[in-house]
């Protein structure tokens, strides 16, 4: 494969990173991150909601999701004055200004686009870092992803840098060994040179395989899973791609109308945090018992193992004998809202959320999706909605304390 010529032109030369990528100061100079944040986060449903989507929702009890990406960015030394953030509506501008400024990123840096899909995003964000540097070089990336920094993500995303500088567009790819991941991910099918570094020419993709093709993926050995990142010169992005066409394009259809598309592989750790389980895979567990708490309330644990419990400011949620389940303590349009789940139902939750943006006067009362024998308490909440989704045996009892604050006990009624 031939190298388109770039502005630059420099080798991929790798080497110990110590975090940083390990450009010239020249080229880094023009390296900007784009975060698309402008996502609903169904999966993630009822932690994210029609008031908050899930980028600007905690990650862990010290950040969110968008906090998150951009100190991963700035790790690796982009400047926070080269970071931007693209949001769809007013709620998620507000949001994105309250959190990002705290990283140091500039509030005028937050970019409100029409919501267009996921392929409009990352060209209107690369058409709004062009405005600011016509030399630029992009890093596209999803804001609801937990990756670990370290010298492997450096040299990666390096590679990623420097096949952009030389006019190629490519994947960040990541090298992975779980097949439930592989199923839930997209891949990127390479032609794997021998004696080359790891960016090599794509082929094709494959979108959420069955079991049986992301196990025969996985064996072949030439594919990385798509984590979504995608680095390239703004010009390279406009001379294939113009602004009329973007609306209503998938991401495949976009790449695939790069000329010498390449895929960055690497082999760091990485999460796609899109549902309550991969919420609580990558949150601080307790011990002995793998719980794990996020949110600004307060918690409390006894006799459960393996949850996640999640609560906003003001609230405190306690847990009683729990397994393998989310508790939730939040409020949906000023209603408080507590919600049992067994974590594995991810597309039991996504049916959820869906059902609320389409028919939101459903949720005017307590509802149950696969559950049963479950009961409720309340005390001084009359507006109290509980849900249960796929539990069994799960007693509910939420009281309001004279200061408004509010107590929610969940606890398994069952004999084990």
């Amino acid at each position: 494969m031939v190298a388109k010529p770039g502005k630059y032109n420099c080798p991929y030369q790798g080497g110990d990173t110590m975090d940083k990528i390990s450009v010239s100061p020249e080229i880094l100079e023009h390296v900007y991150v784009a975060i698309i944040a402008g996502g609903e986060g169904t999966r993630l449903y009822p932690i994210s909601n029609s008031q908050r989507s899930k980028p600007y929702c905690m990650l862990n009890k010290d950040y969110t999701f968008i906090q998150r990406v951009v100190e991963t960015y700035i790790r690796l030394g982009i400047k926070p004055s080269h970071i931007i953030v693209t949001t769809t509506n007013e709620n998620q501008t507000r949001l994105a200004i309250e959190q990002v400024t705290k990283k140091g990123v500039l509030s005028q840096n937050v970019h409100q686009i029409p919501n267009l899909g996921y392929p409009a995003a990352m060209y209107l964000a690369t058409k709004f870092i062009s405005s600011l540097d016509p030399d630029a070089i992009v890093i596209s990336t999803p804001a609801d992803q937990y990756i670990v920094v370290n010298d492997e993500f450096s040299r990666t995303i390096e590679a990623a840098v420097y096949e952009a500088v030389a006019g190629n567009a490519t994947i960040v790819g990541v090298k992975i060994n779980d097949l439930n991941t592989a199923m839930g991910c997209g891949h990127a099918i390479y032609n794997e040179v021998e004696g080359a570094a790891d960016c090599f020419d794509v082929i094709g993709f494959v979108e959420k395989p069955g079991r049986e093709e992301a196990d025969r993926i996985m064996r072949q050995g030439n594919s990385a899973c798509n984590t979504g990142i995608n680095v390239w010169r703004a010009n390279t992005l406009f001379e294939a791609i113009s602004e009329s066409d973007i609306a209503g394009m998938s991401t495949d259809q976009m790449m695939g109308r790069f000329e010498g598309l390449r895929v960055a592989v690497g082999r760091f750790e990485w999460h796609d945090c899109g549902t309550l389980k991969s919420l609580y895979d990558v949150s601080e567990k307790t011990p002995n018992h793998r719980n794990a708490s996020i949110g600004g309330g307060k918690f409390e644990r006894t006799d459960c193992s393996r949850c996640l419990l999640y609560a906003e400011e003001g609230m405190e949620l306690r847990l009683t004998g729990g397994e393998d389940v989310a508790a939730v303590f939040t409020t949906i349009d000023s209603h408080p809202i507590v919600v049992v789940v067994k974590m594995s139902e991810s597309q039991r939750v996504r049916a959820l959320a869906e059902d609320y943006k389409l028919h939101k006067e459903f949720l005017t009362d307590d509802f149950a999706f696969g559950a049963r024998n479950n009961i409720v308490l309340r005390s001084n909440v009359d507006d109290l909605i509980v849900g249960f989704v796929e539990v069994e045996g799960y007693a509910v009892y939420v009281h309001r304390e004279s200061d408004g604050s509010m107590i929610a006990a969940v606890s398994l009624q069952k004999t084990r």
